[in-house]
């Protein structure tokens, strides 16, 4: 889309596998896709090109198909791609790799049959601000930045049958946050990224998952917003180098299990709030490497 007027450009029957790429790159005409985009098999491209102006790049009729998705926010417009309403739901990935600074929004939310999530953008941050609904193996999200500052955000929440992966990557701090909803997919929780940056859980861990594991050597998993612990248990496990850390307290009816298979001390943390699960707490870990718990814990325990 390349229209020099104000008025916006509308496809509203959708697109089809044949199409490789879209393009937003008029800087005062908007392109909206009303309908559903099926992704092509070799890959579906959306870009908003813009050198300068503000005009949006929006599908909110959802993205289907057997394919992968990549999204490039080659422009400093924030939001500049949006993608609204209908789920992001195609068989296979979800890429963001804009080499401008403003961000890509999915506020309709990833399906279950998306697998994997990658942030690969060094200036363009992704904010996924409807729920994420995890494949039924597994759904791994990904800051592969090899330098920059674009995180990858999830406020949306998580929910589904299946585990959720988390892999840094990058040196970020924080460089994958998951605020504001809580993560409660029905399954686990594991952090095992390659990078020096931490892993945040803000929003909390729902009674859907049974297990919450760091097993990254160097990428800190920090989960700042309460677990609710599982009908039949909740474990928190560390198995490797870096540091599994609980501020935001432990409620719930249920057993917390703390599993230190590291060697570091203090491996696993429980800071902050106190303890306050109905239930019993079991530190069985196999790890030389002890269990602190400095928020106390309640007299219901």
């Amino acid at each position: 889309n390349s229209g020099t007027g104000t008025g916006e450009s509308l496809i509203s029957a959708g697109i089809g596998a044949n199409v490789t790429g879209v393009t937003e790159n008029s800087a005062t005409s908007a392109l909206t896709v009303g309908g559903a985009i099926t992704v092509a098999a070799g890959g579906t491209t959306l870009t908003n090109a813009n050198a300068s102006g503000s005009s949006l790049l929006t599908v909110s009729g959802g993205v289907t198909g057997a394919g992968n998705l990549i999204l490039d926010n080659n422009s400093a417009i924030a939001d500049g791609i949006t993608l609204s309403t209908a789920t992001v739901n195609n068989t296979g990935t979800v890429t963001n790799s804009g080499t401008g600074t403003g961000a890509t929004l999915i506020s309709g939310g990833i399906g279950a049959n998306v697998t994997a999530v990658t942030e690969n953008s060094t200036t363009s941050a992704l904010d996924i601000t409807g729920p994420i609904t995890v494949n039924a193996t597994a759904t791994t999200l990904t800051n592969a930045n090899a330098s920059g500052s674009s995180l990858l955000t999830v406020s949306g929440g998580v929910t589904g049958s299946g585990n959720l992966i988390l892999d840094n990557n990058s040196a970020i701090a924080d460089g994958i946050t998951l605020s504001t909803a809580t993560v409660n997919n029905t399954g686990t929780v594991t952090n095992s990224g390659t990078g020096t940056g931490s892993t945040l859980i803000s929003g909390g861990v729902g009674l859907n998952v049974t297990s919450v594991a760091e097993n990254s050597a160097t990428s800190d998993l920090i989960v700042s917003g309460g677990i609710v612990v599982n009908a039949a248990g909740t474990t928190l496990t560390a198995t490797n180098s870096a540091l599994l850390t609980v501020s935001g307290g432990v409620t719930g009816t249920g057993n917390l299990i703390l599993d230190n298979n590291s060697s570091v001390a203090d491996g696993l943390t429980l800071s902050g709030a106190i303890v306050n699960n109905v239930g019993t707490v079991t530190n069985s870990g196999t790890g030389t490497g002890e269990t602190l718990i400095s928020g106390g814990v309640s007299a219901q325990m």
